[in-house]
């Protein structure tokens, strides 16, 4: 399950994890009275499930309070597009309304379950502000790291490490190491899938701050997670998987024009690569996808034949 930037980020101070002072708005009025009792400057931030919101001009640095006003006017009822919406864009219903930090730098900070260790991984990187994913296409060696043994828990010496790695000194060093051993624990205080900063910035004061904060939970944990499960936005959800969901279906909405109807998550999986192999994303009319069929069983078979061989 997918939360909004400003519900992780209510989780994380929860933890101790610092993070800026905040307020969520769903009017430009509310955006206003925000802005006056956090104090400016302050940064407009529209709230979608989906990172690339400032490349799509939902996030706006307001000095003044007539900025706040028209940007909080512009950012909500916005359809916004981004890498992660697709060219259908969301429709942006709320703001939150943050105050503006005085940067010295931004980078990034990570922590998912690695299945193929069986362990939690921090992940680190002094190209804070940038798609990971990119980085770990172009430049993997800025990635750093970090394993943690279920065991025994992130320990200060790893939290230490991962700050050595983003050359953190003084005051900002010490911060970095609070921050890493409070982000582990609101990660498995809440059974969580994935947390991720980017940016994790460092102010000039020497403070470190989650700037953003995206947060991925596992959902057959969430029985033990009420107050999480009340942080779900429907709105930001397929309709037929909600719909699905609600029968007891695991349902998974993709392009193209063949649906799948399987009985296991490796059956499912096998079944998509066939598909994609014998090109069943090209095919547009039904005779193409008559042929496509007939190839699709053909490769059956014949994977058939050489798993008795």
């Amino acid at each position: 399950m997918k939360i909004h930037e400003y519900q992780a980020k209510e989780i994380l101070r929860s933890f101790g994890v610092p993070v800026p002072e905040s307020k969520i708005a769903f009017s430009v009025k509310e955006a206003e009275e925000a802005a006056a009792e956090i104090g400016l400057p302050v940064v407009v931030k529209a709230q979608i499930h989906a990172g690339g919101r400032g490349k799509g001009g939902g996030v706006k640095f307001a000095p003044t309070a007539q900025d706040v006003s028209q940007y909080a006017n512009d950012i909500l009822g916005m359809t916004l597009v981004t890498h992660q919406t697709g060219p259908e864009g969301k429709l942006v219903k709320k703001v939150l309304i943050e105050a503006a930090s005085n940067i010295d730098r931004e980078l990034y900070a990570g922590i998912v379950l690695d299945r193929a260790t069986s362990m939690v991984t921090f992940m680190v990187s002094t190209e804070g502000g940038m798609e990971i994913e990119k980085v770990a296409e172009e430049t993997p060696e800025k990635i750093v790291k970090v394993a943690v043994d279920p065991a025994v828990g992130l320990r200060p010496f790893q939290a230490r490490q991962m700050a050595f790695a983003l050359n953190m000194t003084g005051d900002a060093f010490k911060n970095a190491v609070k921050f890493f051993m409070a982000l582990y624990k609101a990660y498995m205080g809440t059974d969580a899938s994935l947390f991720e900063i980017n940016p994790l910035v460092v102010t000039k004061e020497g403070d470190v701050l989650a700037l953003d904060a995206k947060a991925n939970f596992d959902d057959n944990a969430l029985y033990r997670h009420k107050d999480i499960i009340a942080l779900r936005d429907l709105d930001e959800e397929e309709p037929l998987e909600i719909e699905a969901g609600r029968s007891g279906l695991n349902y998974i909405k993709l392009e193209g024009n063949i649906g799948c109807m399987v009985n296991g998550a490796g059956l499912a999986m096998g079944t998509m690569d066939i598909i994609k192999l014998t090109g069943g994303e090209l095919q547009t009319s039904l005779m193409l996808v008559v042929e496509l069929l007939l190839k699709l069983l053909k490769k059956v078979l014949e994977l058939s034949c050489q798993i008795r061989m």
